[in-house]
């Protein structure tokens, strides 16, 4: 009898920990927590751009005055606030307290303070920006904002961590403009920016892992009648 009851109350006991598990993965904050990943995994996306007007330039983070006390401010055409937001939030409810749907920027991401905004225009004040590229929504930062800088799009991709463009399109050269690179690409390869000539952009592979002395260079088209040619990757 003895032998019954330890059983049973064994088999109980396991029944107990499977309801749990069952009812943690359908509780409010187990959801709550996949939502999250897949945001990040749509933000990272995001990330890679493609065939799209350059317009002047791009508006981004000026990392040498951004702090925790520092709003990032975006206008309407009238001058009125439009948005605000910061990259230093309180994530303890797993969500983006500043979270604005019409803010889809050319690339942005809350964890690594990446913030990238295609500027079109400008007059003596102000700097014209799209702010959702979905609907093409065009907004006002400031100049004087110590927050933001302009980049030209040269300098921009050379920051960048990786490109990525169409092979066949767009195929490796041996030198700007000249001879079709003939190479065995390895199925996982990366291509760092290098350097810009022009229209032309330089970039850099590894061929093998296990190899020293393995890097490789070719150069691409990166822009082509003011459109951009290019992918761009901003971590790895």
């Amino acid at each position: 009898m003895d032998i019954i009851k330890t059983t049973s109350l064994i088999w109980f006991f396991l029944i107990l920990v499977c309801c749990s598990s069952t009812k943690s993965m359908n509780s409010p904050m187990f959801k709550e927590g996949i939502t999250k990943a897949n945001d990040q995994k749509t933000e990272q996306d995001k990330l890679k751009q493609g065939n799209l007007a350059l317009g002047i330039g791009i508006i981004t983070l000026n990392e040498e005055s951004y702090g925790k006390d520092k709003f990032i401010h975006i206008y309407n055409q009238d001058g009125s606030l439009w948005y605000q937001f910061t990259f230093y939030y309180n994530d303890s409810g797993r969500k983006f307290e500043y979270a604005n749907e019409n803010f889809k920027p050319f690339a942005f991401h809350l964890d690594y303070f990446v913030l990238a905004l295609r500027c079109l225009d400008e007059d003596g004040n102000h700097y014209e920006v799209i702010v959702d590229e979905e609907t093409g929504l065009k907004k006002f930062v400031r100049k004087d904002d110590e927050t933001l800088k302009f980049e030209t799009w040269e300098q921009h991709i050379l920051k960048t961590f990786a490109v990525d463009f169409d092979r066949e399109k767009n195929p490796l050269r041996e030198t700007p403009g000249g001879k079709i690179k003939k190479v065995d690409l390895p199925k996982e390869v990366t291509f760092h920016p290098v350097e810009i000539s022009g229209e032309w952009l330089k970039v850099r592979w590894d061929i093998s892992k296990k190899k020293k002395n393995n890097t490789e260079f070719g150069w691409i088209k990166w822009k082509e009648n003011n459109n951009l040619l290019v992918e761009l990757f901003y971590f790895s």
